[in-house]
């Protein structure tokens, strides 16, 4: 579960604000409990380690609401920039961009493969309302 700060004008990546990891049984619900009030009611994306939304996941939550035309952008823990290969938006993002040591990409809406190319090597993800 990551917690993530909305852009401020003339800012390139949005703060961090919160970020754990869960597993084992009951790990969802202990995640939820973890998420701060002022961003628990805005899930902005769920990441996932296989294409079409499989294997261990990370939900991305926003701590200024939901997506508008600034967005949020930021860097990717070193473990996800090694696995992510699929995602889905909520809250209002409906545009993103995605940029790795080999290439970068632009999509609408849900993705359920990022691509040879940025599969398993993002370091960069902007996603707005657009």
């Amino acid at each position: 579960m990551t917690v993530i700060d909305g852009l401020e004008p003339g800012e390139k990546t949005s703060e961090v604000m919160s970020r754990e990891c869960f597993s084992g049984p009951g790990a969802a619900e202990r995640a939820d409990g973890a998420v701060p009030a002022a961003a628990a009611e805005t899930q902005l994306m769920i990441w996932s380690e296989h294409s079409n939304y499989g294997g261990i996941y990370d939900r991305i939550y926003g701590y200024d609401g939901p997506c508008d035309s600034a967005g949020y952008a930021f860097t990717p823990s070193t473990w996800w920039q090694q696995r992510l290969s699929s995602f889905q938006v909520f809250a209002g993002c409906n545009r993103s961009y995605l940029s790795g040591p080999r290439g970068n990409g632009s999509f609408n809406g849900h993705v359920p493969y990022v691509g040879d190319t940025l599969n398993d090597a993002v370091t960069y993800i902007k996603i707005w309302n657009g």
